[in-house]
């Protein structure tokens, strides 16, 4: 084969090789599901030495997650963080326990987090580090970029509805288990709670799929755009010499997001490592 060929060829398998999944279910020796783990995927540049973690978030989990993760951050001199907030007036620090009034992704994550019985990202993150740096769009940039783009919530899941979303046979049982009644209305029980959690899980286990929903064929506010902002952040940070680089961004941003370090910063995957976040026993 021509040796021309075969640099094409390598070339191809690094810009569109399989991507590592930011979230996966364990399970035990029976196949039953065990916990939802989130990933910290390494990067590094193999001529400059610098290192990027992709650390995958779940925006609902228990404090013991939450805790883990703030055990983690110390070790970058620099945590790009996700975070829908104005940056003008200096770095925004989420008050824990506080709404974000402003955020419509909090409003649904914190009702989310109350139907699964899990509790919202932002009342157990520790945000106020020196290293932690805002990576992210503000409301007013968030909203102009829907109009624009002609982007509604609804019409996100509208397209999820007409894919026929990411249910499997797995998903099936565990909403069958599920009291309706009873969640509309006293609200969910401790097993209905799990059922949930169990479900929900399986769906994000496939990132792939949740991507292409929110995605859609021209990329989007809620994705596409927040993540050039992450990665114009990472090229700033890198310039001042940052050596060790942490991306804290949500689970279905990291697929994109590892495209773009191997493509536009042509680093290498050195490996990864899982942080347990759901318990689904």
């Amino acid at each position: 084969m021509p040796r021309a060929l075969l640099l094409v060829l390598a070339l191809l398998s690094v810009c569109w090789g399989e991507v590592h999944p930011p979230t996966r279910c364990r399970r035990d020796a029976r196949g039953q599901l065990t916990s939802l783990d989130t990933a910290i995927t390494h990067f590094k540049h193999p001529r400059w030495g610098y290192t990027v973690d992709l650390i995958s978030a779940l925006h609902v989990g228990p404090p013991a997650y939450y805790r883990r993760l703030n055990q983690v951050f110390p070790k970058y001199d620099v945590v790009l963080y996700e975070l829908v907030a104005d940056a003008s007036e200096g770095r925004p620090i989420p008050v824990r326990g506080q709404d974000q009034r402003n955020s419509p992704l909090s409003k649904l994550h914190r009702s989310l987090g109350s139907a699964l019985g899990l509790r919202l990202q932002l009342d157990h993150l520790d945000y106020s580090p020196a290293n932690f740096v805002h990576a992210d769009i503000s409301p007013r940039e968030f909203n102009r970029s829907m109009v624009r783009r002609q982007e509604s919530f609804a019409s996100i899941l509208l397209r999820g509805l007409q894919s026929g979303g990411t249910e499997s046979p797995e998903v099936e049982r565990e909403l069958d288990q599920v009291d309706v009644l009873r969640l509309m209305g006293k609200g969910p029980s401790a097993q209905d709670q799990l059922h949930l959690r169990r479900c929900l899980a399986l769906v994000f286990a496939r990132p792939e799929r949740i991507a292409e929903l929110l995605e859609g064929p021209g990329g989007t506010t809620i994705l596409r755009v927040r993540n050039q902002r992450a990665v114009k952040v990472l090229y700033r940070e890198l310039l001042k010499g940052k050596k060790r680089v942490a991306i804290f961004y949500g689970a279905a941003h990291m697929q994109d997001l590892e495209r773009r370090l191997v493509t536009d910063f042509h680093m290498e995957c050195t490996g990864q490592s899982w942080l347990p976040a759901w318990d689904l026993k």
